[in-house]
C-alpha cells in the first residue's frame, strides 16, 4: 500500500483495511465506515463544485451531528482547511474568523443560522452557507443550501494532491492578549497525533468489545481527536468496537447511554467527573461496564480522580495537551501503572522538556515551563508571524504552562498560562473578556480571574470599576457580555468596585482580586 500521507488517504485506507463496520452512533442512528466516507465523497463533489479547491477554507459552526464526520472528511479530501468554531460563538467572534481566514463556505446548522447570518454580512469571499435543516434559499446573500441535500451528488472518489505539509485544521486560540490566533495544523500533524494517540492507547492488547461514549464537541481539539482515532482502529476490534456520540453532555442521558451499550470507555474533562459523580440519580445507572476514562482538557485533581475510581471501579487516564501540540503533550499510558497527580509521560515521538526563564533545561524535580517538540506541534499562527517564531522559540513549543517531570520522566503540571480560567474545560482568557467589558458606556476599567469552583474547576469572576455618575447592574454586565461572546465565557459574578488594586506601576494585581473573589458568597446570579 502507498504511504499515507494525508487524513484523506488515511480515511480511504481504513475503510479498505477493516471492511464495512458499524463506526457511529449519535442520537439513536448507526452508521458504518463505509456510509461515513460515501457521504464524504458525496459532499466533496458537492463543495468541489462550489469552487472549494486544495488551500481553500471552511468553517464549520455545527452542533454534534451525523453529518458533522462526512464533512470534515469532504474538506479534508479537498485538500481544504477546516475551521471548525464551538457552535455557542456569538455573531462578533465568528465574524472576526471568518475576516481572519477570508473563508469561502460556512456549514452550520439552522439553530445557529441567525448567528451565521449576522456574522456574514458584508463579507463577500464568503460564497455559500450550507445548512443542516433549513430549506434552500438562493436570493438570500449569500447562497444558502440545504446541507443534507448535497447527499445526492454523484460521489467523488479520486482525491487531487495533498501534501502532508498542508493545512488542514485550524483551530482559533485566544492568547493572554485577547486577540484569538488561528492554529494551524497540518495533515501531518493530525496523523503522528492519531498514531501517538493509538499507541497510548495500546489497544492492539484490548481484549473483548470496546464500545466509547463521547459528549465532546467536533469543534474542539479533543473531539476532532476522537473522530480521527476512529481510523486506526486495529483490526482485531473491527467488528466489535464504535463510538457513541452525544449532541451535547447531559449527565442523565451520558449515564442511560452507558448503561444501554455497556460503554467501556469514556472521553471526559473533570467537570463531567464531578457531574458524574454528584449527581443526585447516579445510583439509578449501572456503568459497571466502564473500564477506562479518558481525561484531559483541564487539570484533574487527585481526590476527584480517586473519588470517582471509588465509586466506578475503572482506571483514569489523565492527558495533558494544548491546541498547538495538537490537543496532546503527556499521557498516562494503559499499559503502564497509574501515577496520581501525574499527567504521563511523552507522547510517540515527543520531546519533552522544563526549561527556566533563559530557555535552559531544567534537572528532574524542578519547576519552570513545560515545552514540547515533535510531530504533532503546529505550523505555527495563521498571520502571526512573530508571535509563532516566539511561541517555537529553538525548535521547541513553548506552553506557558509549569510544571516539573521526575526522573522517570513523568509530568506533573502544577500551574497554567497567566491568568488564564479554565470553566469546564474550555479556556478561557481574561483579556478577551476585559475589552469586552470595556465596551459598556457604563465601564470604566475592568479586570477579570478565575475562582476555583467544585464542578467546574474555575468560574469566571468580573470586577468592575464604574463611570462617574453612571449606574450598571451585575445582569446589565452579563446582558452584554453574553451579547458578544460565547454563553460559557460570561462571569458569573460581578462585584462593583471603587478602584481595582494595582502595583505601584499600575499593573492590576490580580491575586489580591482572586483573593477578594474567593472570600466573596459565589451564588448563581
Amino acid at each position: 500500500m502507498a504511504a499515507i500521507n494525508n487524513l484523506a488517504q488515511l480515511a480511504e485506507a481504513s475503510a479498505e483495511r477493516l471492511g464495512e463496520r458499524l463506526c457511529l452512533e449519535i442520537e439513536g442512528e448507526r452508521f458504518t465506515n463505509w456510509e461515513i466516507l460515501e457521504r464524504g465523497r458525496r459532499l466533496h463533489a458537492a463543495m468541489a463544485e462550489m469552487g472549494l479547491a486544495r488551500g481553500g477554507r471552511a468553517v464549520t459552526l455545527m452542533m454534534n451531528h451525523a453529518l458533522v464526520y462526512p464533512v470534515f472528511q469532504a474538506i479534508f479530501r479537498i485538500g481544504g482547511t477546516a475551521i471548525p468554531v464551538m457552535p455557542q460563538a456569538a455573531a462578533a467572534e465568528l465574524r472576526y474568523v471568518l475576516a481572519d481566514t477570508g473563508a469561502q463556505l460556512v456549514i452550520t446548522d439552522v439553530e445557529r443560522l441567525p448567528t451565521v447570518r449576522e456574522a456574514v454580512a458584508g463579507l463577500r469571499h464568503v460564497r455559500h452557507l450550507l445548512v443542516q435543516g433549513a430549506t434552500d434559499d438562493p436570493r438570500a446573500t449569500p447562497p444558502e443550501i440545504r446541507l443534507d441535500a448535497l447527499l445526492n451528488y454523484a460521489p467523488r472518489t479520486s482525491l487531487p494532491r495533498i501534501d502532508a505539509a498542508d493545512v488542514a485544521l485550524m483551530l482559533y486560540s485566544s492568547g493572554t492578549t485577547g486577540r484569538p490566533k488561528g492554529v494551524l495544523l497540518s495533515h501531518a500533524n493530525l496523523l503522528a497525533s492519531a498514531a501517538a494517540v493509538a499507541d497510548a492507547s495500546a489497544l492492539d492488547s484490548w481484549q473483548g468489545p470496546r464500545t466509547t461514549l463521547s459528549a465532546m464537541p467536533i469543534a474542539h481539539i479533543f473531539g476532532v481527536a476522537i473522530m480521527n482515532d476512529l481510523l486506526l482502529t486495529p483490526d482485531h476490534l473491527a467488528d466489535k468496537s464504535h463510538l457513541v456520540q452525544m449532541r451535547w453532555f447531559d449527565p442523565e442521558r451520558f449515564m442511560a447511554l452507558i448503561q444501554e451499550h455497556h460503554c467501556t470507555t469514556m472521553a471526559a474533562v473533570p467537570t463531567i467527573l464531578a457531574v458524574l459523580l454528584h449527581h443526585p440519580h447516579a445510583s439509578q445507572y449501572d456503568l459497571s461496564s466502564l473500564a477506562e476514562v479518558i481525561c484531559g482538557g483541564a487539570p484533574l485533581s487527585v481526590e476527584l480522580a480517586q473519588a470517582f475510581m471509588h465509586r466506578y471501579p475503572c482506571r483514569i487516564r489523565e492527558v495533558y495537551g494544548l491546541t498547538e501540540a495538537t490537543g496532546l503533550g503527556t499521557a498516562n499510558r494503559r499499559s503502564e501503572p497509574y501515577r496520581p497527580g501525574s499527567a504521563g509521560r511523552a507522547y510517540l515521538n515527543t520531546e519533552l522538556r522544563i526549561v527556566g526563564d533563559d530557555d535552559r533545561p531544567l534537572a528532574p524535580g524542578e519547576r519552570g515551563e513545560i515545552c514540547i517538540r515533535g510531530p504533532i506541534v503546529m505550523q505555527g499562527y495563521h498571520n502571526r508571524p512573530q508571535e509563532s517564531e516566539q511561541i517555537l522559540r529553538g525548535g521547541w513549543l513553548h506552553t506557558g504552562d509549569v510544571g516539573y517531570l521526575d526522573r522517570e520522566g513523568y509530568l506533573f503540571v502544577v500551574d497554567r498560562k497567566k491568568d488564564m480560567i479554565i470553566r469546564g474545560g474550555e479556556n478561557i482568557y481574561p483579556a478577551e473578556l476585559e475589552a469586552v467589558l470595556h465596551q459598556h458606556p457604563a465601564v470604566a476599567e475592568a479586570a477579570v480571574v478565575g475562582v476555583p469552583d467544585p464542578v467546574y474547576g474555575e468560574n469566571v469572576v468580573a470586577f468592575v470599576v464604574a463611570r462617574p455618575g453612571a449606574r450598571v447592574s451585575q445582569s446589565e454586565v452579563i446582558d452584554h457580555v453574553c451579547r458578544l461572546v460565547a454563553r460559557f465565557k460570561a462571569p458569573s459574578q460581578v462585584h462593583f468596585l471603587p478602584a481595582l488594586p494595582k502595583s505601584n506601576i499600575g499593573k492590576v494585581l490580580r491575586r489580591v482580586l482572586r483573593e477578594q473573589a474567593a472570600s466573596r458568597p459565589q451564588t448563581a446570579c
